[in-house]
């Protein structure tokens, strides 16, 4: 088990917050209830009760934070911390009984990553980054993954609508239910990029301490570098983003197009 104290924020403790949320989720599979939001996304009262339950602890363990959650939790103060909470990333797999999607917190100190966790109850799967540290399942990762683009095994993750979307030269791809676990599998070196819809602070904030440890790459499709703090307002990125290896991304970006409007 990894250090995970500091003298700001006990890890340990937002580590047991995931696991009892993770339980919750796990033991209301098979009776939520789902409804489409304005956006198209779904949502389920599963959804709602975790990120209450989230809130709760964060506010009152650390009163004096900002937390800003997916489903409309909000607590703003003049702190130097501010919480991102994503209650369900992949709330269509976990509806439909399917094992990829996660439960994440994300912790911004003065705008900055500071610290993120991203749970997967389904599979087992913990990921934290703090610091200039990851850790996968306690694990400590690489600091400079490395992937092989001629892989057999080499994929690209994308968005469920990719077809849809985007023209894509890369050999194979896989959308495996959540923008936040692609991210994570790219961390992990288990997918060799990311290409992403446009996402929010909560989607991002969780993993950016991840990607950074592991010498991962956010840039937009278009080129333009990512900055984290322009989500601070809640808004969507402005376009979508590609995640890879710092010598990979452009070779990956390369090979992805928007599709041109119908």
């Amino acid at each position: 088990m990894p250090e995970m104290k500091n003298t700001d924020i006990d890890l340990r403790l937002v580590q047991a917050w995931l696991k009892e949320a993770g339980d919750i989720a796990m033991g209301r599979r098979d009776s939520l209830t789902a409804a489409c939001k304005h956006d198209g996304s779904l949502v389920t009262d599963v959804d709602h009760q975790i990120e209450t339950y989230l809130y709760k602890q964060v506010s009152q363990y650390y009163p004096g934070h900002q937390i800003l959650a997916e489903e409309g939790a909000r607590l703003g103060n003049d702190g130097e911390y501010l919480w991102t909470i994503d209650p369900i990333d992949g709330t269509r797999a976990y509806a439909s009984g399917l094992p990829i999607w996660g439960i994440s917190i994300g912790i911004l100190k003065r705008g900055e990553p500071y610290a993120g966790l991203f749970s997967m109850p389904a599979t087992g799967e913990l990921y934290v980054g703090v610091g200039e540290k990851a850790f996968f399942n306690n694990r400590l990762l690489s600091s400079a993954v490395m992937v092989d683009i001629q892989s057999p095994t080499a994929f690209l993750a994308v968005p469920s609508n990719a077809h849809r979307l985007f023209e894509i030269s890369f050999g194979r791809l896989r959308s495996l239910g959540s923008s936040t676990a692609h991210l994570a599998y790219v961390a992990r070196g288990v997918a060799v990029a990311a290409l992403t819809r446009p996402l929010y602070i909560w989607d991002i904030a969780p993993v950016m301490s991840l990607l950074r440890a592991t010498g991962i790459a956010l840039i937009y499709l278009s080129g333009r570098k990512f900055e984290l703090q322009q989500l601070l307002d809640a808004s969507p990125s402005p376009e979508p983003l590609i995640a890879a290896p710092v010598n990979l991304i452009e070779n990956i970006r390369m090979l992805v197009r928007n599709k041109p409007p119908e």
